[in-house]
């Protein structure tokens, strides 16, 4: 939730953008702070009046992921997804996808179990909405807010960057959306 500016306190809260939006509305802690994140950047660029993206249809990833984004929910890695190393999120997520078709590339922002900082991370979404995440895979993650991917938006080698992180990807969904 969100007041603004001035706003005398003990005010009743104004609803953040992330509330706005149903499939959005967190149920857990980790998914508050996952909430608290988007919503305090989303705030932060209203409030310095931003106008680079005057015009297009998202001003940043992380309204982005708050139009687009759903929860996951967390679930151990099956067994026969094979566990992959860490920092390699993009890659790993785009090769188990290409390993097992029922699966969704998926990207958006996640909390690590165990630590209170969201961070830019891609995953595997079942058909029933479950986590396959073969990078966190020993230490799993609390909470996933994220968009299931068109299958031409995939991380590109040599780099292997997410698709919303990479200037020439992120920019052409922000400007004309999914």
């Amino acid at each position: 939730m969100l007041n603004p500016p001035g706003a005398p306190a003990g005010a009743a809260p104004v609803p953040g953008p992330v509330n706005d939006v149903p499939s959005a509305r967190p149920s857990t802690p980790a998914e508050q702070a996952l909430v608290d994140f988007l919503e305090t950047h989303i705030a932060l660029q209203h409030h310095l009046g931003f106008d680079g993206t005057a015009g297009w249809k998202h001003r940043s990833v992380y309204d982005l992921v708050v139009t687009h984004g759903r929860w996951s929910t967390p679930a151990p890695l099956p067994a026969e997804v094979r566990p992959l190393p860490e920092r390699h999120c993009f890659a790993n997520a785009a090769m188990t996808e290409r390993e097992h078709s029922h699966l969704a590339y998926t990207e958006g922002f996640a909390v690590a179990t165990g630590s209170p900082v969201p961070t830019a991370h891609a995953w595997c979404t079942d058909p029933h909405g479950r986590v396959v995440d073969p990078t966190w895979s020993e230490l799993g993650g609390s909470a996933y807010l994220g968009i299931r991917l068109p299958a031409h938006l995939r991380p590109r080698e040599p780099r292997y960057w997410g698709v919303l992180e990479a200037p020439d990807s992120l920019y052409s969904l922000l400007r004309g959306g999914l």
